[in-house]
């Protein structure tokens, strides 16, 4: 049985969405300006919810007109995340991991197999490091 902190709700997600496409902090009212999909108050539950389950922090305060707003920002990265995913699916071993590596080759629009050849060869260097 999956633990409730492990996954995201579909709302949670579009939100993370937002901010893993952010080169940025975001307070929750560039968030509200960055889609219509939820109104302000489910905004803030959402991140209320993504604070208690450790996927955002708070990234400091941002002057807002006469007040201050929290910033926030990820702790897990997208890859990270999906990660976690995989994990509470039972893919944990590496003759799994090697086969959903094969398998997102496979459904890649980007064909470029020696670039990704080359970064899988940068990723094995480092893991050799350790």
């Amino acid at each position: 049985m999956r633990k409730k902190t492990e996954l995201l709700t579909k709302g949670e997600e579009s939100l993370m969405e937002l901010f893993w496409s952010a080169e940025k902090s975001l307070t929750s009212m560039q968030v509200a300006e960055m889609t219509d999909e939820f109104n302000d108050s489910y905004i803030h539950k959402l991140l209320k919810s993504l604070l208690a389950k450790k996927i955002i922090k708070v990234d400091g305060l941002v002057s807002s007109g006469k007040q201050y707003a929290r910033a926030f920002t990820p702790i897990l990265s997208k890859e990270e995340y999906a990660a976690r995913v995989m994990y509470s699916l039972g893919i944990r071993d590496q003759k799994a991991l090697a086969k959903v590596a094969v398998a997102m080759v496979n459904k890649s629009e980007d064909n470029d197999i020696k670039a990704l050849v080359q970064e899988l060869e940068c990723i094995v260097d480092k893991l050799k490091e350790q």
